[in-house]
């Protein structure tokens, strides 16, 4: 748990040391061999992947720590440039991982959610909710850059990054039962919003009383824009949006929690990118709130343009701290946690390539957002 909170705080060497010397006690200690992996130093030492391939032998694992070794494997033998190695690790570990994922009951969610939020919804509703211009939403798929994009906010004196809030959804969820929903907020009134709102805020509180903006990045809060929408008129959108490729094989080599079920097929991946996107697009078109679209290999190829981009789109003055966000000491509990340490690299544009040929399924569910050219 220590060597866990020095990778939160940016220690990643000394973590690395301490992964290894739990391992020298306790050769297959998964926990170990699993932080060691996702501090990136693996082959720093001698005999890294060894530790790793004889974990893998045993066995008895259970499959829950199976699947957490063949994806640290991965992990290593990606550090090492060896993809095609690596990938099949990747595969191994979602087919083991592999959950079933209600694609149906999503694409259901999100014709609701469009059915509802339509531009003749919003009108009479500006006034509703808190004026407040404090909170800042980071939205996108996991893995687009909504990390690097709170870590290069919160590097300026006066922003705070909250981190993923689960708070946006809970206050949905308060509203009623989710077969209900549609019509109960259809229903909600200027007095609810404003107590939904008045209840955001004082979670806000709790990271920073002096903040001018607090960033929530909770990718998955794009969902919920209409709802953002009803209680913070005057709230700030980043659509972080990434080559659709890069984004979804991200996802794919990374593991998530059971509440990512789309994440470990590859097929099934690829139309919930599309499904999200057909959202995103629907929002740009009715949404009364300000939305800034971050495209993230924009970002990777003039980084001061587009973070002063950024600060200006949350209304404040450029502070040249957000150009060193890999100093900014903060804790950072997302799986980039490693990459926002790390000044802007350019290697995870187009890294799909190196694995094309595991693609296919993949990019048969993207569809038309498959762009290969």
């Amino acid at each position: 748990m220590l060597a866990e909170v020095l990778i939160d705080l940016g220690k990643i060497r000394e973590a690395a040391g301490m992964f290894r010397a739990l391992l020298a006690k306790d050769p297959q200690n998964i926990n170990a061999v699993v932080g060691l992996a996702a501090t990136r130093e693996v082959g720093g030492e001698e005999g890294d992947l060894e530790r790793f391939e004889f974990a893998l032998k045993d066995s008895t694992l259970e499959p829950a720590k199976r699947a957490a070794l063949h994806s640290a494997l991965g992990i290593s033998y990606d550090q090492q440039k060896k993809p095609r190695e690596a990938f099949l690790h990747f595969i191994q570990a979602n087919e083991i991982d592999k959950a079933d994922f209600d694609l149906r009951g999503y694409r259901k969610q999100i014709d609701e959610i469009i059915a509802l939020f339509t531009p003749f919804f919003f009108i009479g509703k500006n006034s509703f909710g808190d004026p407040s211009e404090r909170p800042i939403f980071v939205v996108g798929m996991p893995r687009s850059g909504t990390t690097l994009t709170e870590q290069i906010l919160s590097s300026h004196p006066l922003i705070e990054g909250a981190g993923e809030l689960p708070h946006i959804q809970k206050l949905d969820a308060s509203i009623g039962h989710a077969s209900q929903w549609s019509g109960l907020i259809d229903g909600i009134g200027n007095e609810r919003c404003k107590a939904l709102a008045r209840r955001y805020l004082a979670e806000l509180d709790r990271h920073s009383r002096t903040a001018a903006r607090v960033v929530d990045k909770m990718p998955h809060n794009f969902m919920n824009l209409g709802f953002i929408a009803l209680l913070f008129p005057n709230a700030r959108i980043i659509h972080c949006r990434r080559d659709a490729i890069d984004n979804c094989v991200s996802i794919y080599t990374h593991r998530f929690n059971k509440s990512h079920g789309y994440s470990t097929d590859m097929k099934i991946l690829g139309r919930y990118y599309r499904e999200y996107r057909k959202l995103m697009d629907y929002w740009r078109k009715v949404l009364p709130l300000k939305m800034f679209e971050l495209q993230y290999e924009e970002m990777i190829a003039d980084q001061e343009s587009m973070s002063r981009k950024l600060i200006d789109f949350a209304g404040l003055e450029w502070d040249d701290a957000c150009l060193s966000f890999h100093e900014t000491e903060r804790t950072v509990r997302t799986l980039s946690r490693w990459q926002v340490r790390q000044p802007i690299y350019q290697s995870s544009v187009k890294r799909w390539r190196k694995y094309e040929e595991f693609l296919g399924p993949l990019l048969e569910g993207l569809g038309e957002f498959a762009e290969v050219e």
